[in-house]
């Protein structure tokens, strides 16, 4: 599978192609009003058919040929073989690629998400104590009118060049407006409308987004009934309680379920070379059009942002199976995006494959392309070079490539253990940089 860094304007790009019809073995899933259809885009990568777990993910751009790159125009997530929606379609269907995330076939667990109205928001952060513990509708009460629905509109994307588009959730965050929800549900989308618990619409722009952890930030510029505040999701364990709101089909808004934690610092295989990772599994009921709904804990903070469901493999079902953003991610991203438009990310400056992909049981990547002038143009990286290594580790479907590299910071000094065509094993030292917003 072909694979590269993100490129700087992955993030919000409107010039997608509409969804095709969807290919034999995909699940449909969406609104009452329509189902969504899920199909592939001009990527047709598909995922190992040995053992496949069908996610509920929503869609997100693919790239349109096999390789992503890391320079301007590419997208970053492609299409993963067998996926549901957790991203309720309107309108016969959502512009642009699909992106999808199934756990890998290791056989291992995956390692991996009526108050009243006032003049002024309110922040909910309530802590609760053995003697204060509030029950679960007076929680409800106190969030749900800082949850709310954002619809989004591709013009001309459906058939016959009709507008199409689709419905997720979000949360309120500050009093300016701000709102987070998941990349996936607003990407390619060129209308956005926010949907507030007691009906009102007001339209949204886009902030920024981070593709990668799929989070993004948009904006309404009308005062806002409530916000919402983050806990801390690292103190989260098995069995703590939690509550999910959103708008289950993209039809019943402000829908309340609850469960228990079931794990933390899980991960999924996004199949496009790296793992989302930093994800709370639990087992509240989560459905298409939940995706970027808070998961609050037992003091009404958010501690996760939903974000998909594995409804099992195929000829085996599987139920509670729910995956959160941990919200102390969620929270470090969006500070991010809302101070400089884009979440800080580091940057190589290179198109790669995976080198299992030509050499079987090869591991590591193949550069394919670097651009001029980037840290790997400076450090000495060729078309070629199959890297192995990023500081001693190993790039394999444990470490991929793009997960070694999120764990640095631009302006860090990294070591890859580079092996040339003619046999020649070299370490190159690299200076990240930092990906253009």
């Amino acid at each position: 599978m072909d694979n590269t860094e993100p490129r700087p304007d992955a993030i919000d790009d409107t010039d997608d192609e509409p969804m095709t019809t969807p290919a034999p073995g995909f699940e449909a899933s969406g609104s009452t009003s329509q189902s969504s259809r899920i199909g592939p885009t001009q990527d047709t990568h598909q995922a190992p058919v040995s053992r496949r777990t069908v996610l509920e993910r929503p869609a997100t751009s693919a790239p349109a040929s096999g390789a992503t790159s890391l320079r301007p125009g590419s997208r970053v997530i492609a299409l993963v073989a067998v996926i549901a929606l957790l991203f309720g379609a309107i309108g016969g269907g959502i512009a642009g690629g699909v992106a999808g995330y199934a756990l890998s076939d290791s056989g291992e667990s995956p390692v991996a998400t009526s108050a009243p109205q006032a003049n002024q928001p309110e922040t909910i952060s309530n802590p609760a104590t053995a003697e204060t513990q509030r029950s679960v509708s007076d929680i409800v009460a106190s969030v749900n009118p800082a949850v709310v629905t954002i619809k989004s509109t591709i013009k001309g994307g459906g058939f016959f060049g009709q507008p199409t588009g689709g419905t997720g959730s979000g949360f309120i965050i500050d009093t300016e407006g701000h709102i987070v929800t998941n990349n996936h549900v607003v990407e390619g989308a060129d209308t956005l409308t926010v949907v507030f618990a007691d009906g009102s619409e007001a339209d949204a722009t886009l902030v920024g987004a981070d593709p990668y952890q799929d989070v993004a930030v948009i904006k309404v510029d009308v005062p806002v009934p409530a916000t919402v505040a983050f806990g801390d999701s690292s103190k989260l364990r098995a069995g703590d309680p939690v509550i999910a709101i959103g708008s289950a089909l993209g039809e019943f808004t402000n829908t309340v379920t609850n469960g228990i934690v079931s794990a933390t610092d899980r991960s999924l295989d996004t199949g496009e070379g790296y793992r989302l990772g930093n994800l709370i599994q639990h087992n509240a009921p989560i459905s298409p059009g939940n995706s970027g709904g808070p998961l609050v804990d037992m003091n009404g903070d958010v501690i996760g942002m939903n974000t998909a469901v594995v409804r099992g493999s195929v000829g085996a079902s599987a139920e509670g199976l729910g995956f959160a953003v941990a919200g102390n991610t969620v929270k470090e991203i969006a500070s991010e995006i809302i101070a400089r438009g884009s979440a800080e990310r580091p940057y190589l400056g290179i198109s790669f494959a995976d080198a299992a992909q030509s050499n079987p049981g090869a591991t590591g990547i193949v550069v394919q392309d670097v651009v001029a002038g980037s840290p790997a143009d400076q450090a000495g990286l060729k078309v070629g070079d199959i890297i192995t290594a990023i500081d001693g580790v190993t790039i394999d479907s444990d470490n991929p490539f793009l997960n070694l590299m999120f764990q640095h910071k631009p302006g860090d000094t990294v070591e890859l253990s580079v092996t040339r065509g003619n046999g020649e094993t070299v370490t190159l030292t690299v200076t990240l940089g930092t990906r253009p917003a």
